[in-house]
């Protein structure tokens, strides 16, 4: 096959197009049929172009080519669901100013295709890989992370490697994450409620039914914040936001907070509203920082009623220097709600001073002519699972990313602009 930008847009274009949201499971496809057709087409393609293919039951897969050392390059083909209203047919992958627009072209299906490119281009040249090169393909990254639980229980794990899925320059430290579930009883006035798609995704639309009781319809019209529809014995309330990645929920604009603060004439509902309102957790007693990582954020992701109790789940992006049990008992102190530990990833942290993250930043400061240094971020990355490895692009400094938003895109000039940073990195790195 040959090797150029036109098959590299068109590999591109192929994949955004297999709506690949975590569904039902079934034999060989743990996480839904359309993840399951996103990692064989992957696994196709890298078999196309010379690698060796492994496809581990459906949880992830992995495309081999070189000798040597085993380096890694992990990405992700699950993407979270789509929400709000696109200009653009999600799973449509439609060509506009410039622009390619699809759930996944960012986050991360974008960056497997860029990266694959610039290996293609060096092995193209004719030059010898002196590592083994291996794109480690999970299926469950906005999920839970079973691919990778899965990958290393029979899989080789890479020494060192990158994960192209977050930003540039190079990042040599995430924040730690914890989820955290919370509960609190059912007032008798509300018949059900409910909002958001995942934890770590800003909520851009949450509703509540309740019971038309006496004084209740005027407290609720007195929120400007949310439409209320008066169904005999019923009023529903709706609440309309802005999506964006839990990691940055600043960025978002919350809906669960809304129909919070329309309830708010019912103490839990203001307590619990006003407890989770502050982006950084000031509220909670969560106003925690240090000089690696800075602050820590907070996103209350989801909400639904589940027998006798409300039930939300909490996003919490904290600074290396604490740990989960930290966070959970800070927050056990100072919530209105029962508060349950769940899914988490622990900080991850390189020296700046590393060879692995001086050769990527020296790449991207050749290409992009400028004299940048690593930085933090409260997003997770796959780098987390590696021995020794960073996140790196593709999301460049001032760039309009919208990772998780409504219209996600990739502008083809910065996917050129990666696609030479990783051809300078991976030239010095792995061939």
């Amino acid at each position: 096959m040959t090797i150029n930008r036109e098959n590299a847009i068109k590999w591109l274009t192929d994949i955004l197009r297999v709506p690949s949201v975590e569904g039902e499971k079934s034999v060989g496809a743990p996480f839904g049929k359309d993840v399951a057709a996103c990692l064989d087409y992957s696994l196709d393609l890298l078999k196309s172009l010379g690698f060796e293919v492994k496809n581990v039951e459906g949880y992830c897969g992995w495309g081999e080519v070189g000798k040597g050392e085993l380096f890694g390059i992990l990405c992700h083909l699950d993407v979270v669901p789509v929400s709000g209203e696109w200009t653009y047919p999600p799973f449509g992958a439609e060509l506009h100013d410039n622009k390619i627009y699809a759930r996944g072209a960012l986050d991360d299906k974008g960056p497997f295709i860029c990266a694959l490119f610039a290996v293609m281009r060096l092995l193209s040249e004719g030059r010898t890989p002196t590592r083994r090169i291996r794109f480690i393909l999970g299926c469950d990254e906005e999920s839970g992370w079973e691919c990778m639980e899965r990958y290393a229980k029979t899989e080789e794990m890479p020494v060192l490697g990158i994960s192209p899925d977050s930003d540039f320059p190079v990042i040599n430290c995430e924040k730690g994450i914890v989820y955290h579930k919370l509960r609190h009883p059912k007032p008798d006035f509300l018949i059900d409620m409910g909002g958001g798609a995942r934890a770590n995704m800003v909520p851009d639309y949450a509703y509540a039914v309740v019971k038309n009781t006496p004084g209740i319809l005027e407290n609720i019209k007195a929120n400007k914040e949310c439409s209320c529809t008066l169904n005999g014995d019923t009023i529903k309330l709706e609440a309309k936001g802005k999506s964006a990645h839990g990691s940055h929920p600043e960025e978002g604009d919350n809906a669960i907070l809304k129909i919070l603060g329309a309830l708010s004439f019912e103490k839990i509902f203001a307590d619990m509203r006003f407890a989770f309102s502050d982006n950084n957790g000031k509220n909670v007693k969560l106003n925690l920082e240090d000089n690696e990582s800075g602050k820590l954020s907070l996103n209350l992701g989801t909400v639904k009623v589940v027998g006798e109790e409300v039930v939300y789940e909490l996003d919490v992006r904290h600074p290396i220097s604490y740990t989960k049990e930290q966070i959970t008992a800070i927050l056990n102190e100072a919530a209105p709600c029962k508060v349950e530990q769940g899914f988490f990833h622990l900080p991850l942290y390189v020296p700046k001073d590393h060879t692995l993250v001086k050769t990527l930043l020296n790449a991207y400061n050749k290409v992009m002519k400028t004299e940048a240094q690593p930085i933090a971020i409260g997003g997770g990355t796959y780098a987390r699972v590696l021995p020794l490895g960073v996140a790196f692009g593709p999301c460049f400094p001032g760039s309009k990313a919208g990772i998780h938003c409504v219209d996600e895109y990739i502008d083809l000039d910065e996917f050129d602009k990666a696609a030479e940073i990783y051809y300078e990195a991976f030239k010095k790195l792995l061939f």
